[in-house]
């Protein structure tokens, strides 16, 4: 990872990662989703589900298999339409808008299972991002290069730029996608279970990553995870859901003890 030398050059360019208005008083949601119901025929997926994300955090998505995790985070980016309710992102209402046009309006998002494009490297990853999400100028004068060089050193991978994806490793490999959600400039990325597969020592790494990134560009997150006592390191808040629906949003210290979320998703044992 780069020194903090090196952050302390990169930030000044970098700032310009997170666009749109600053927060404002009276608009603290990132997200917001309203009333958000998804059905397939007779199945209720998701279920009348209300959420703000506010500005400035970190959130968490947890809950049981077949809670609805996967098709909240589908719905909400563009890739499956609701069957009711709205969605807002920085307080424009997007819901039913195309992946693509989402990620020009500053939604990003990661895959657990890394989407990458097998026979570029790591750079060429990063820099395709780039070129969907700003075009040839990131603004204010800032090439593709340099945004792409700042992204790679600020994660680390500037020594495996040049690395075939086809021959990186897992934590390699979900760092690209990162960097290359990075490279479109976003407001907002959903990471999809991205501590999957990871050792305990990458799990930390990424980790650290993904708290220095939110700090150090003020880009927010909502991270859906199986390991909620990395959740529990890394966010704000904790929405549990269950059935479609949400059965607790806390702090991750009040959302881990509630006594409903102990029993339908925890279960005694994780206290042990």
């Amino acid at each position: 990872m780069p020194s903090l030398g090196l952050q302390s050059e990169i930030i000044p360019r970098m700032e310009t990662l997170s666009s749109g208005p600053e927060p404002s008083p009276a608009r603290q949601a990132v997200l917001s989703v309203q009333k958000l119901s998804k059905r397939f025929g007779a199945l209720a997926a998701l279920n009348d589900l209300s959420f703000d994300v506010e500005k400035g955090e970190i959130f968490g998505i947890a809950g049981p298999n077949g809670a609805g995790k996967s098709t909240l985070l589908n719905v909400c980016t563009g890739a499956l339409a609701q069957t009711s309710g709205r969605i807002f992102l920085d307080g424009e209402r997007v819901d039913g808008l195309e992946p693509y046009r989402l990620c020009h309006k500053g939604l990003a998002r990661t895959f657990q299972i890394p989407r990458l494009f097998e026979s570029m490297t790591v750079h060429e990853n990063v820099a395709t991002g780039a070129m969907f999400g700003v075009g040839s100028e990131s603004g204010e004068g800032m090439t593709i290069k340099q945004l792409v060089g700042d992204i790679l050193a600020l994660t680390g991978l500037l020594p495996s730029s040049d690395m075939p994806i086809a021959s990186a490793n897992l934590l390699t490999r979900k760092m690209t996608m990162l960097a290359a959600a990075l490279a479109t400039r976003p407001k907002l990325i959903f990471m999809d279970e991205p501590l999957a597969g990871l050792v305990s020592e990458e799990i930390d790494h990424l980790v650290e990553l993904i708290a220095k990134l939110h700090g150090t560009l003020k880009i927010d997150f909502i991270v859906i995870e199986h390991k909620v006592r990395a959740l529990t390191r890394l966010c704000d808040r904790i929405m549990i859901m269950h059935y479609g629906s949400s059965i607790c949003l806390d702090t991750p210290q009040k959302a881990l003890r509630d006594k409903q979320v102990i029993e339908v998703y925890l279960g005694a044992e994780y206290f042990a």
